[in-house]
Formats: structure tokens, C-alpha cells, sequence
């Protein structure tokens, strides 16, 4: 019966009662006995009771029991001052679920319906703001009866990884606090003082150290205070299943948010809370709307915008009450969104309260291996603006420096997008455009029949947007109508004002890091007197190589499921045992009983828990140990030659890549790419560098410099500092090349690596898909142009570049063999080094060039062009002629583009355009010499596009179809292997790994006994 049990558990050392809950577990059918007189006087009526962290779960239920049993008073104690009394209705319904103090009003007034609540303001730490606390309650009150101090913090995590604000934050509330309150409430002021203290000091849970001491400080200062005037407990709770920290860690606590809200937004329709609290916003989406149903692509699927997730971020900002202006920072756009044709999809934005603003993840609803989920789609941060608005654009200045002027048949423009996109008239917007040397000027006006968007709500409208942001994306240097470029990411997007129906759009080539197939632009948005409205700081695109049909799969990491205990890919062991156990926890309706009977004890000291310690203890002191039913973790257990973290920057590096990767541990000499890193994670790591170091890197970096220990130097040589060390040795130093970047990681130091030269961009980005299927047999080196990152100048010759080229290549492969490959244009420039390896009489056992084409390829006859201009006019009709003006007009814009001086600011990277330039330049003035040795051409299917005179061919690009690129007639031994893929996709996945296993033979069979020959001299060396 409970008494023998009660009487069993008093008599232990260790002070135990069992919850309610736990006792049934020892005896079926058992039912607690009604509460005698002596544990009903913990409490009284008449008392006015202060609760600290009474906003906090447990302290809400503790505030419900006191209040509902007793005719007495409850103030809570918040760090948060909230407005008059008579405010709070109007707040609340202003704000909704979207605003913490807003949430804090919600659950006062759900306690006044059971008696006398008050809230005072002040931190408890803080010991002038108690004091006023104190003195205002004992002058209304005249004084306190019992304070119950249950305000505390939790972060688990090695010692030796905090920092000591880390610390400070857990020890705060209940050591300061406490002494706080000791000095302003002394021996006797009160009748009774509660500790709310943990089980933690008995467990001594792992990454608890901080929180253990603190509780152990709330069970010395009980145990010292035995014989006191003021009778002070210290209760050491276990875990409780539906409150406190322990559930609110695992999402499962109980919300003390309102109801989610209806908002009169025009895509955002509610306001709610997510099970932390968080404001979360939904908006439901269909292709029977604007914003899905004019967006498509050519076969007809419908394509959430990129500014759909701007105007989103709009509504979401002034929601949270920033209606003066607000700032968009590190926008991503992570995976597209196709939808369905009449598919119903919800649109959820979970807002994350940040220092100076607030984080935010944009998701869909999907279904994962039977699982429902909210998918991630973009993610950014919005903060109120920090820069006052700036003073308006001189329109008729800019204008007159953008003279190649385009104005809209039927009050419109076509935009370059709709070459592979459907747009709806909502799109329909660009009237006028004004070109200059890297900039252009537009104007943009919203469809008469549109504009009552506005009206409805729309801030950033999503088409007037797309296209004022996007419609010169033929500045870009090379650009070409056959593929379609896409927005990857905005840097920063300043506004000021709303959109109104009509606006000018001023858009610049950035000079923020980029590579090939990629581009940066800043973008000014004014009114029509030129008053800024919009400032868009590196808005990056990419060119699309794969299209919107072929999405990647989608991962469980990218998914949060509605069920988290059903999720077996979202825990730990660690944090499954966690669960299990909040599971066996304290319930809310069990713990008021629980701490009455605890303090009907006459203890100092007492532990409440729902399971048996000692079990508790046993578990703690033992290694943990993977549960085979446990489910999918991401924990590592291929730790084989693991290496820790040795100082500061790694150890931030560490926690970087754990954090994106979702792997944890990792180690400093673990590779990036082994560890499933991407590009999408690659633009998310180094803008977390940027934040966290100062320094900023191009993507490329991590080529050179794949692992924590490499990458962590680069940032030490930047900085100047490494950070505090352990004293074990420090990062290997990273070998510095101005040229070769290791797009592999091989350990293969005796077999001859593989240089490749990039592109007419001298980026070596797209090249990495290429050089890992090697990783096992050598080394692959991209070569990158002089002058793509910082302020050097690029090579103006082909000749010069491939002789500094290759001073660093024969830096690291002093003799042949050697095997160099270009692709593009570097082919070329890789042409010429292999002349000159042979002037040097060196071997050059393989020279492979990747769909280059010759230096100078042969115009276009007159006759040629009057055939094709035949064949489309035969096969269009005469509305041929008004697109072949348009494609003209387009033509000199991008001529014109590409003469733009590519001079830099110093320090810029990725100077796209002052790498072509000079390409253009080398390229133009070489003189392609005769090569009798062994050369191999890769190159995809042929596109015969227009038949012209001679027998001749055409491709869609208009230039002369060759079989073997018109390589033969300098290099006679020419050997053409046809690869899948166009000139982009050829060294992309997937059809990189016909293009890696062919380009693999043609190595086996041109070195043969020569690779023997090259790794014995190389030993000997």
C-alpha cells in the first residue's frame, strides 16, 4: 500500500519519493492516498508566492496547483517586461502566437481565471532589479511568504567546448540567483524558500557539468540552512514526460502558445507557434494561384519562384512587427518546389528569435518513406535595418550611361527566361531596357488587371521582382540563350518601401566571388523619381544544367517529420534514450502531488523521480552503447585514425561541419566531399566562416583545402591567429600554389598525377566530378587562371600562361610522364604545354582536351547565313524576322558585355570578366603549331543543326559542325571519343563517369610500363 511504500522510500538514503506514475509501476492498481493536513500546509492561504522561471513549464504547473488549491497570491517572475494590464487584449491579437511576450500574456490570463496573479519584471541574477522587485511587493503586499526558485538554463556539451558565456548562462540563474535572493529575503523573511533543483547531482549526466554544479550549490546552501528560521528544500526533480527542459529539447513539451491566428496577408493565412514556442507561419499554395500557375516551365509544371520566398520573408517581417523597413541577409535556395497540376501544398516559415533579428526555414509539406514531413526548400535571416535609407538615383544620369536602348511591342519585353519558362501575365512586366558596360537600367510595370495584388497585400511582388532582379542575365560574360540560369542565393536584400505597380530596375555585374556557370549582380529597385526602394547586394544565379525534371532524391536530413518519435533518422542513440526516458517522466498532472509530498518529508533534501535511480546511476557510469533497435544514427563509427580537434579554429571548423553535415564526430583530417558535402552545404559553411572568422574564401578553396587541418591554416595565415592550442602539433602546413588546386584526394604519391586547365573563366569548380572517380589510382590538379581570385593580372598570352603553368606543375612532377587534359578552352593553353614539355624533352604520354574547340574557329560564310536565314523563315514563318532582331539586339548586348573592362577592385575574386577578356585576347593572337604526338579528343554528340553549302553543318549556336572540332589538320593522330552529355553536362554527373572511365583508358594504354618506370625514379627521389 502507499504508506509501507512511502515509509520503505523515507527510510532510504538517498531521501527518495517516487512520483505517482512511478509507484504505479511497482504495484498494479495502485492509487495515491488523499493528502493529510500536514502535507497540505506546504502552501496556505493568504501566502503570496514568488516563482522564478515561472513562465517555464513546471513553473506554470506549480502556479496552476498553488492558485487552484488555495485562496492566495502568484507572481511570476519575468526577465521580459510586459505592458499594462489593460494592453495585453490588443497585443495579443496584434501579435499573436508570433511574439514571446505576447505568448506570456496568454498564460497569465489563463491563471487569473483561477485566482490572484501578478508578474513582476526582473532578471534574478540581477541584484538591483530583485531589489526593486521586493520592495514593490512588500510595499502592496507587505512582504512574501515563500519563494519558489525554479529559474534555470540547460546546455549539454563537453566543458572543454564552452566558452565561458556558455558557462556563466547555466550558472546564473541558480547560483546568482540565489545568493540574489539570500541577501534581499535573509533567515526568517520568509516562511518557506524551494530549490528546484535535479537528479543530475546524482546521475552526474554527461555534458552536464555546469548544471550538476549548480544544483549542488541549491543542495549545500538547503543542507546549510537546516536549523534556519526560513525553512528551505531543495527538491532534485527527474525528468518530467510533458514539461520542462528535458521535453521541450525533444519538441514534445507542452506549448503554452495561443491558437494559431488568421493574418490578413496575401500569402501568409495564420500565425501559430511551433512545440518550442517559435512563431511559425503557414500559407497554403496551389496551382490555381498566380504565383504557381504563371511560373512554369516549358512542359507545363509549375515552379515556386525564388521570389515567392522573398515576398514570404516580407509578410513573415512585418508579421514580427517590422514595418519600418527590414533587411533579408544569406538568402538560400536549397531545392526547387515543383507542384503538382491541382495539388493542394502548405508553405510553413518557423522563425528562430536571433540577437538582432531572426532566423528563418521556408518548407513544404511532403512525405518521406511513409512518413509525413515538411521538406526544406530556403532558409535566411531578417533583422530590422541597420543603414538609413539612401539618397535617390540620378535615373536620367544612369540612363544616358546605358544607351543600347529596347523598348516592348504591345507595352512589353520578352525577358531571356521565357526561352525556357512559361510565364503567366504577371511575369509580363519588362516595358524598356537601357544597356551600358556592365549595368543596365529598366523599367518594369505590373498588368493593369494585376495591380489589385497590391492592394491585397503583396510587398515584393513575386513577378514584378523575378523580373526586376533577373531580366539582365545576359550581362553575364559568355552568356548564351540555350540554357536557362536560375537564382542560387541574395546576399542581402535591403527594404525600404513596398513595390508599387511601376518601377526602375538598375542592375550591375557584382564583383563577389563566383565561378563558371555562375554569376553575382547587384540590384537597385527606386520608384520612377528614382527613390530607392529595394537594394539587392550579391544576387547570385547559376546556369542550369539539368533542368527541373531530374531533381535530386530527397534526403531524411533535409525533412522534419510530424512525428519525431517516428522519425528513426532524426536521433541518436543518445537522444533516443533521452526520449525513452521522458517518456517514463514526471507528467505535469502528477507533479504538484509530488512536490507537496516531497516537502511533507521535514527533509532538506529531497529527490522526486518516476524511475529508480539507482538504475538511473548504473546507466550514466556505463559507455553508451548503439542499441541494435535503437534506429539509424548518425553517430560515427568509422573512427579509425580519428584525429580531434587541437585548437580554437578547428574546434570551430568541427562544430561548422557537424552541424551541416549532420555527422558528428569529425575530425580534422576528414575530407569535406567524403563526409557527403556539397555545393549547396559548401555556400552554407563559408558563409558561417565568413560570420564566425572574418574571412572569407571562394568555394573553390575547399579543393585546396578539404579538411578541417588544411582549411583551419588557411584561416590561421589570414588571421594571424590559430586560437587556443592543447599543445599537441599544429596543422600541417597547406602546400601554396597559385595555379594547381587538388580537386581529389589521393593518396597515390607514385603514380603521375592528372593536371586539367579550366575554362575560359579559369574556374575549376565544375571540374571536381571529374577527378574523383581517380581518387584510388593518382592525384587530379585543376589549373585556375592567373587572376581569378585577388587582384593579379591574367595572362594575356597562351604562351605565357602555359610556361608558368607548368613551372608549378613540374614543381610537384619534376619528369615525365606526363598527363595533361583542358577542358574548353584550356584545352588549348593545355595544347601548348605539351609543346612546350616536348621543346624540353619531356614525354607527355597523354594529352586529352575536353570539347575544345580550335583558338580561332571559322566564321560563317554569307551564303552559309543566307541558308539558315531560308530554312527558319520556311520553317517559322515571317515572324522569324521579329525574333531574329530580338537575337541580334541580344547578340550586341552580350558583345558588348564581353568587351567591358574586367579591371577589378583589389583583392576582388572571381574576376569573370577580366578572365575572359584576356582569354579572348590569348586566344585570338595563337598560332596553333603542328602536335605529331598522341592527343585524344572527348567531346559529346555532334549537333547537326543546319545543313549548308559544301555539305557543311551547323549547330543551334550557328558555328561549323566538325567531327573532330577541326583538330586535325595540326595533329594528324587525333582520336575522337563521343561521350554523353552536352559541352556543360559532359563533365557533370552522371555523364562524368562515361567521360572519367574512357578518359581512363586512354591513360592505362598510353602509359603501360612507363607508370612503373616514373614511380620507381620518384622513390629513388
Amino acid at each position: 500500500n502507499s504508506d509501507q511504500l512511502l515509509e520503505e522510500l523515507m527510510a532510504s538514503p538517498s531521501n527518495t519519493i517516487a512520483a505517482h506514475r512511478g509507484a504505479r509501476r511497482y504495484e498494479v492498481g495502485y492509487k495515491p492516498a488523499p493528502l493529510n493536513a500536514t502535507e497540505t500546509a506546504s502552501f496556505r492561504d493568504g501566502g503570496t508566492y514568488l516563482i522564478t522561471g515561472g513562465f517555464g513549464g513546471i513553473g506554470q504547473t506549480i502556479a496552476t496547483d498553488i492558485l487552484s488549491k488555495h485562496d492566495a497570491r502568484v507572481i511570476l517572475l519575468s526577465r521580459d517586461a510586459l505592458p499594462e494590464r489593460g494592453l495585453w487584449e490588443a497585443y495579443i491579437k496584434r501579435s499573436g502566437t508570433t511574439d514571446r511576450k505576447a505568448r506570456r500574456m496568454a498564460a497569465v490570463m489563463r491563471l487569473e481565471a483561477l485566482g490572484d496573479v501578478e508578474v513582476a519584471g526582473g532578471d534574478v541574477a540581477n541584484l538591483a532589479q530583485m531589489r526593486r522587485v521586493i520592495e514593490d511587493i512588500k510595499a502592496r503586499h507587505g512582504g512574501l511568504t515563500g519563494v519558489i526558485h525554479g529559474a534555470g538554463v540547460l546546455d549539454d556539451g563537453p566543458l572543454l567546448a564552452k566558452t565561458d558565456a556558455q558557462i556563466d548562462a547555466v550558472l546564473a540563474p541558480k547560483v546568482l540567483g540565489l545568493r540574489v535572493l539570500d541577501q534581499l529575503l535573509p533567515d526568517g523573511a520568509l516562511e518557506l524558500l524551494v530549490l528546484f533543483s535535479s537528479t543530475s547531482t546524482a546521475t552526474r549526466a554527461a555534458g552536464q557539468v555546469d548544471y550538476v554544479a549548480a544544483n549542488a550549490l541549491l543542495n549545500a546552501f538547503a543542507m546549510s540552512r537546516r536549523d534556519a528560521d526560513t525553512r528551505v528544500v531543495a527538491i532534485n526533480w527527474g525528468v518530467w514526460s510533458d514539461v520542462g527542459m528535458a521535453a521541450d529539447a525533444l519538441g514534445g513539451g507542452a506549448s503554452t502558445a495561443l491558437p494559431a491566428r488568421a493574418l490578413e496577408a496575401a500569402l501568409l493565412k495564420t500565425a501559430g507557434a511551433n512545440e518550442a514556442g517559435d512563431p511559425q507561419y503557414t500559407a497554403p499554395l496551389n496551382t490555381d494561384h498566380w504565383l504557381l500557375d504563371q511560373h512554369r516551365t516549358k512542359d507545363g509544371q509549375a515552379v515556386m519562384p525564388g521570389t515567392g520566398y522573398i515576398e514570404l520573408l516580407a509578410e513573415a517581417a512585418q508579421a514580427q512587427g517590422l514595418r519600418s523597413g527590414f533587411a533579408i541577409h544569406d538568402l538560400y535556395f536549397l531545392r526547387a518546389m515543383p507542384v503538382a497540376e491541382g495539388a493542394a501544398r502548405e508553405m510553413q516559415l518557423s522563425v528562430s528569435p536571433n540577437s538582432d533579428g531572426f532566423d528563418v526555414e521556408m518548407r513544404s509539406d511532403c512525405m518521406l518513406g511513409g512518413k509525413a514531413g515538411w521538406q526544406l526548400h530556403s532558409q535566411a535571416r531578417v533583422a530590422p535595418l541597420a543603414t538609413a535609407r539612401p539618397k535617390a538615383i540620378d535615373l536620367a544620369a544612369l540612363s544616358a550611361q546605358c544607351g543600347n536602348v529596347a523598348t516592348g511591342a504591345e507595352e512589353r519585353l520578352c525577358s531571356p527566361q521565357e526561352a525556357h519558362l512559361n510565364f503567366g501575365p504577371r511575369w509580363h512586366v519588362l516595358q524598356e531596357t537601357r544597356m551600358g558596360e556592365a549595368q543596365g537600367l529598366a523599367t518594369l510595370a505590373l498588368p493593369k488587371d494585376a495591380r489589385a495584388d497590391l492592394e491585397e497585400g503583396h510587398l515584393l511582388h513575386a513577378g514584378l521582382m523575378d523580373l526586376a532582379t533577373g531580366w539582365a542575365v545576359n550581362l553575364i560574360p559568355g552568356y548564351g540563350a540555350s540554357n536557362l540560369w536560375v537564382p542560387v542565393s541574395y546576399g542581402k536584400i535591403r527594404v525600404y518601401a513596398p513595390l508599387p505597380a511601376t518601377i526602375r530596375s538598375w542592375v550591375r555585374l557584382s564583383d563577389a566571388p563566383s565561378g563558371e556557370g555562375s554569376a553575382n549582380f547587384d540590384v537597385t529597385l527606386t520608384d520612377l523619381d528614382g527613390n530607392v526602394l529595394v537594394e539587392v547586394e550579391h544576387f547570385a544565379m547559376q546556369r542550369l544544367e539539368g533542368g527541373f525534371a531530374n531533381p535530386a532524391p530527397l534526403d531524411a536530413r533535409e525533412v522534419r517529420f510530424e512525428d519525431a518519435e517516428a522519425d528513426d533518422t532524426s536521433r541518436t542513440s543518445a537522444e533516443e534514450r533521452l526520449a525513452y526516458l521522458v517518456s517514463q517522466g514526471i507528467r505535469a498532472s502528477e507533479g504538484p502531488d509530488a512536490l507537496r509530498r516531497a516537502l511533507a518529508l521535514g527533509r532538506t533534501q529531497v529527490m522526486v523521480s518516476s524511475v529508480p535511480l539507482n538504475a538511473l546511476i548504473a546507466q550514466a557510469d556505463q559507455p553508451p552503447v548503439e542499441s541494435a533497435g535503437s534506429g539509424q544514427s548518425f553517430e560515427r563509427t568509422d573512427l579509425e585514425g580519428f584525429v580531434a580537434p587541437r585548437n580554437g579554429i578547428e574546434e570551430g571548423l568541427a562544430a561548422l561541419w557537424e552541424n551541416l553535415l549532420g555527422v558528428s564526430p569529425v575530425g580534422v583530417e576528414d575530407s569535406f566531399f567524403d563526409l557527403g558535402g556539397h555545393s549547396l552545404i559548401a555556400v552554407r559553411l563559408f558563409a558561417a566562416v565568413k560570420r564566425d572568422f572574418k574571412v572569407e574564401f571562394p568555394i573553390s578553396i575547399l579543393f585546396e583545402a578539404p579538411t578541417i587541418a588544411k582549411c583551419a591554416a588557411l584561416i590561421q595565415a589570414e588571421t594571424g591567429e590559430m586560437g587556443e592550442s592543447d599543445g599537441g602539433a599544429e596543422a600541417a602546413p597547406v602546400q601554396k600554389f597559385d595555379y594547381l588546386v587538388p580537386l581529389n584526394q589521393s593518396d597515390q604519391a607514385a603514380a603521375a598525377p592528372l593536371s586539367i586547365v579550366a575554362g575560359m573563366f579559369g574556374n575549376v569548380l565544375n571540374l571536381r566530378h571529374l577527378a574523383l572517380p581517380f581518387s584510388k589510382e593518382r592525384a587530379v590538379y585543376g589549373v585556375q587562371a592567373r587572376g581569378l581570385i585577388g587582384d593579379m593580372d591574367p595572362h594575356v598570352t597562351v604562351a605565357e600562361a602555359a610556361r608558368d603553368y607548368l613551372v608549378e606543375i613540374r614543381t610537384r612532377q619534376p619528369k615525365g610522364p606526363y598527363l595533361l587534359s583542358g577542358y574548353s578552352g584550356g584545352g588549348i593553353t593545355a595544347y601548348e604545354m605539351a609543346q612546350q614539355l616536348r621543346d624540353a624533352g619531356e614525354e607527355v604520354a597523354v594529352l586529352a582536351l575536353l570539347d575544345t574547340p580550335l583558338p580561332v574557329r571559322p566564321s560563317l560564310s554569307k551564303p552559309d547565313k543566307a541558308l539558315i536565314k531560308i530554312a527558319e523563315l520556311r520553317r517559322k514563318g515571317f515572324g522569324y524576322i521579329g525574333e531574329w532582331a530580338r537575337n541580334r539586339i541580344a547578340w550586341e548586348k552580350e558583345k558588348r558585355a564581353g568587351a567591358v573592362d574586367g579591371g577589378g577592385a583589389s583583392g576582388a575574386e572571381f574576376n569573370n570578366i577580366k578572365i575572359q577578356n584576356a582569354f579572348l585576347q590569348a586566344v585570338g593572337s595563337y598560332e596553333t603549331p603542328d602536335w605529331d604526338g598522341p592527343l585524344s579528343l572527348f567531346r559529346p554528340a555532334l549537333d547537326f543543326h543546319w545543313k549548308v553549302s559544301g555539305g557543311n553543318w551547323v549547330s543551334s549556336e550557328k558555328e561549323y559542325v566538325f567531327e573532330d572540332n577541326d583538330w586535325r589538320k595540326y595533329a594528324p593522330n587525333i582520336q575522337v571519343i563521343e561521350v554523353p552529355g552536352d559541352h556543360e553536362a559532359m563533365v557533370l554527373a552522371p555523364n562524368v563517369t562515361t567521360l572519367a572511365q574512357e578518359l581512363r583508358e586512354v591513360i592505362g594504354a598510353a602509359l603501360g610500363s612507363d607508370e612503373d618506370d616514373w614511380s620507381q625514379a620518384t622513390a629513388a627521389e
